[in-house]
């Protein structure tokens, strides 16, 4: 996914980042998909994210929402810019069991520190 364009510039050490990605697929295909998932989770914690989760709608058979924390604004915007050939592969592989004309839905927001 290409980098996002915010309204506001998070500034470089706003963290953490939070990035959801919402993907449909067929429930047929759910253990391919939680397959690709799982090495999806390793590359991601590879790369630096601080944690990595999947989830399903228990609502709507075969909507899955993907979650990572990249550490801040900055790195997460590093980690776009060093996309290796590997993670466009596995990219594709995840896209394939997408259903519907849009991508999956990716979404970021930025950790509020509360005290």
């Amino acid at each position: 996914s290409a980098a996002p364009t915010p309204i506001v510039e998070p500034q470089a050490d706003d963290g953490p980042v939070m990035v959801t990605v919402e993907y449909l697929i067929d429930p047929v295909r759910a253990d391919d998909f939680i397959e690709v998932m799982e090495q999806t989770r390793r590359a991601r914690l590879r790369q630096g994210a601080l944690s990595w989760g999947l989830f399903r709608d228990p609502a709507v058979p075969g909507r899955y929402l993907e979650y990572f924390l990249d550490e801040t604004w900055v790195e997460h915007l590093r980690l776009l810019e060093r996309f290796t050939a590997a993670d466009v592969g596995l990219r594709e592989k995840r896209l394939a069991f997408h259903l519907g004309a849009e991508p999956p839905r990716v979404q970021r927001f930025i950790g509020e520190a509360i005290d």
